[in-house]
């Protein structure tokens, strides 16, 4: 209708009149189709739970029938012996007497079963409200079962009152009747075995999740009247009323002791299978749709604009509040239930039905990741971290430290690796995130189809764009005949938005993740849990490896989103990488001390069978990100775990050695085993002095000495002399390759390729063609490092026996074999050779 039209028109009463009743007829149509369309849905499922019957009988029934049809096959040759027996066909009365003998059947049937759900109602579901009383009134097996009783039942009659009304016998009546009174009696007895289930609430959740899968697709994109916001609040309303009814499910599953273990376990795991559909779905919803819940948000009087406030003085009413659409409604009702459960359960110490709902939980906030709601599945392990911890803590009391249960640290090990999960589900996101796969989004959609935009499995996030641009696209289309705004700037405003929204994924990723580490860890402290202390730190350090790794390939997809800006004044967000980044490094350094502590602790208890060595991961763990620090001149980091490393070492060899003396093979390699962690921290404290040589760095050197100083003085004159030779000795005589010698052996190749960037020059020799290669650095100790050309053999356990244990009373002249004397004397050459060159203390 063209405009002129309308507004002549508009000014008639009968034309608003004919509107009117045009509108009400047009709703009345509609909502008959909708009708239609909704019960022929329901008759294709009641004809799969149909077909679910006959796949249960099939076999007694085929068995049936392949009997019959073998009575049938020989009935032939058996007529001589009919006659013999004077066996004839039935007449009417048999006829008659068969058929209403299947009908009574079928009657005792449905009065038997309408009994047994009597007894199930009156034993389980009498007090229960009446939305749960609905669910076993629509237990959907056995009504089709019921539907199809009766029509057996009536059928029989039917033909019966065919017969008795004078019309010829129906010779397929008998075979066809027999066929089905089989199912019927066949299905009968399956049908009693499964009532048993119906004891239990739980198993009839399967009809709430239908419901809710039912509403949710009349509001997703192509469904009958998607954008019809009637529908859209009819669709809302019977959801809202269907969570009500899993939410008092719930609460029942929760009261009854029966129930609240495996069955309300299986309750969640549907809830989440839903969840995980449900946040798919939502890229196929218009985010203005009534499917959403609808919030008041009420105004500041003196934040209000002067005309709505003029207005509503002048009119004695209150400022109009604004309506906001909560989008996570669905998952504001059902997260608690989730809650409740493993509450519940963790009290019960139903520990093996929790870490099976832990696959389900670890999917959903996968899933969340994936759709770019890192925030959200962080919010949602918070919750769950403060449930299960808080639950732990009821066992802990006092200062004593409580023994940790192997099951509740492998329940506290998945709960903190969902981080983890949640960190691979945004790696996956990121290879969707790029300017090629939104101009290949962009160029598919139909702006004049109002589907379009959300068929194209756009990010959630981005609906909202998008719905933006297509009004205004459609009125350049109308006016000009065309679009008039170029794709590029189509993709300037998607990609806007989706670096505002990968700013805040990353943002999360290390700051929210860091204060949830972190939360967690103290909680654990704070209840005098030390082994699932341990377990969160173990999973925090390798969530900061998988970030690590994330970390290299985000200034590419930023690059990507904010390279080409065209249009002035669109606000970008700020990505800082340097300042995540330092924020990750100074994490991991906090992280790093926690464990070095934690270490020590642990090596004071006696690990549990079936606990992982933490306290070895930590040690092992502290030596390296101390060999690390020495070579990147990183002295905090140093000081804030070198001490730590010490001691764990000391203790990790106390605890692995022999304790009673034998000469035996396996007390030797017990004893070569314990002394890989003093050779561990003998060989980086020998690096120290080597590396703060070489960074020209004396603190570096002066840390691990006073760390080692003040073992010494602890130690009180007992001077351990024959344990660090004898560690050293046994390590020498052996013909085999020394425990965790390939690691140390490693470190000792990073040293070599650190030191290649030492300047030298050469030398050539007066009078003859040879050269020598001078190392132009004045550490004695650098040059002898470096003056091999392709490394050194000596380590760093030899420069620690030169520079510190040949100081310490006792063991100056004490031999830690031929090879470890070797040192000793290429720094007394080079001593002499270059005298002015050594710097203070360098003699020995």
């Amino acid at each position: 209708m063209s405009n002129w039209l309308f507004l002549y028109l508009s000014q008639r009463r009968v034309f608003w009149w004919l509107r009117s009743i045009t509108t009400r007829a047009i709703f009345s149509i509609e909502t008959n189709i909708f009708k239609t369309r909704y019960g022929a849905k329901e008759e294709r499922s009641n004809y799969q739970t149909f077909r679910q019957i006959i796949s249960l009988t099939e076999k007694p029934v085929l068995v049936a029938i392949a009997f019959a049809l073998f009575l049938q096959f020989i009935d032939f040759y058996l007529q001589p012996f009919y006659q013999i027996v004077g066996i004839t066909i039935p007449d009417d009365g048999d006829y008659v007497t068969f058929l209403a003998t299947v009908s009574g059947i079928g009657g005792v049937f449905i009065g038997l079963y309408y009994a047994g759900i009597s007894a199930v109602g009156s034993a389980i579901y009498a007090k229960v409200p009446n939305n749960i009383r609905d669910l076993l009134a629509q237990e959907r097996f056995g009504n089709v079962y019921m539907g199809f009783l009766s029509f057996l039942t009536f059928f029989g009659l039917i033909i019966v009152a065919l017969r008795i009304s004078g019309f010829p016998r129906m010779y397929l009546a008998v075979p066809l009747v027999t066929l089905l009174a089989g199912i019927g009696i066949v299905a009968f007895v399956k049908l009693g075995q499964r009532a048993f289930y119906l004891f239990d609430p739980t198993k009839l959740s399967y009809h709430i999740f239908e419901q809710l899968q039912h509403w949710l697709g009349m509001v997703r994109v192509g469904s009958f009247q998607w954008l019809n916001k009637s529908f859209q609040s009819h669709a809302y309303r019977q959801a809202s009323t269907t969570l009500d009814t899993l939410a008092t499910l719930a609460d029942i599953t929760t009261k009854e002791s029966h129930l609240s273990g495996k069955p309300y376990v299986e309750l969640s795991q549907y809830l989440l299978r839903f969840l995980l559909h449900y946040e798919r779905a939502k890229r196929g919803i218009p985010t203005d749709s009534a499917w959403y819940e609808q919030r008041y948000k009420h105004r500041d009087w003196y934040r209000t604009e002067d005309s709505r406030v003029a207005i509503a003085h002048q009119t004695g009413t209150s400022i109009h509040p604004d309506v906001t659409t909560n989008k996570e409604w669905v998952e504001d009702r059902v997260i608690p239930i989730l809650k409740d459960c493993i509450a519940v359960n963790l009290k019960k110490e139903n520990f093996s039905e929790i870490l099976s709902l832990f696959d389900y939980i670890d999917a959903y906030v996968k899933e969340l990741a994936r759709q770019g709601e890192v925030s959200r599945a962080f919010a949602l392990l918070e919750d769950l971290t403060t449930v299960i911890l808080g639950q732990f803590a009821a066992t802990a009391g006092g200062e004593t430290i409580k023994p940790d249960v192997l099951e509740e640290l492998a329940v506290t090990e998945r709960l903190s690796s969902l981080p983890i999960s949640i960190a691979l589900g945004y790696r996956e996101l990121l290879h969707e995130i790029n300017c090629e796969n939104i101009d290949m989004q962009l160029s598919s959609i139909q702006w004049s189809d109002g589907k379009s935009i959300y068929q194209q499995d756009v990010p959630a996030y981005c609906l909202a764009r998008l719905e933006w641009f297509r009004p205004r696209l459609e009125f350049e289309r109308k006016v000009e005949g065309r679009f008039v705004s170029p794709r590029w700037y189509q993709s300037e405003m998607i990609r806007q938005v989706e670096a505002e929204q990968f700013t805040l994924n990353t943002k999360s990723l290390i700051e929210r993740a860091s204060n949830y580490f972190k939360s967690a860890i103290t909680k654990a402290l704070s209840y005098k849990h030390p082994w699932q202390a341990a377990a969160i730190m173990s999973r925090e350090w390798e969530y900061w490896h998988k970030i690590a790794d994330q970390l290299k390939i985000w200034p590419d997809t930023w690059k990507s989103l904010s390279s080409e800006r065209h249009v002035e004044g669109l606000p970008w967000s700020i990505f800082n990488l340097d300042s995540l980044r330092s924020k990750c490094d100074k994490r991991q350094h906090e992280l790093l001390t926690l464990m070095s502590q934690q270490n020590m602790l642990l090596a004071l208890m006696s690990r549990p069978e079936g606990f992982p060595d933490y306290a070895g991961q930590f040690l092992h763990t502290s030596g390296e990100v101390a060999f690390d620090a020495l070579l990147t001149n990183k002295i905090d980091l140093l000081k804030n775990i070198f001490e730590a490393y010490l001691v764990g070492c000391l203790l990790r060899f106390d605890s692995l050695r022999p304790k009673v003396s034998s000469i035996d093979w396996k007390a030797q390699q017990d004893f070569k085993i314990a002394s890989a962690a003093l050779l561990d921290v003998m060989d980086v404290s020998g690096y120290a002095k080597l590396l703060a040589d070489y960074h020209a760095n004396t603190e570096l050197w002066n840390i691990v000495k006073v760390a080692w100083d003040k073992y010494f003085a602890k130690i009180h004159g007992k001077s351990p002399v024959s344990l660090f030779v004898a560690a050293v000795a046994i390590t020498e005589a052996a013909f085999e390759l020394p425990h965790r010698g390939i690691l140390r052996t490693n470190w000792q190749q990073k040293i070599n390729r650190k030191l290649l960037d030492v300047p030298r020059h050469v030398v050539y020799r007066r009078g003859s063609f040879g050269s020598d290669t001078v190392i132009d650095h004045k550490s004695v100790l650098v040059r002898i490092f470096t003056q091999e050309p392709y490394g050194t053999f000596y380590d760093g356990i030899d420069v620690f026996i030169a520079f510190y244990l040949r100081n310490v009373k006792g063991l100056k002249d004490t031999d830690f074999g031929p090879k470890r004397q070797d040192l000793q004397e290429a720094i007394e050459r080079q001593n002499l050779q270059r005298p002015s060159d050594d710097t203070e203390g360098e003699r020995v």
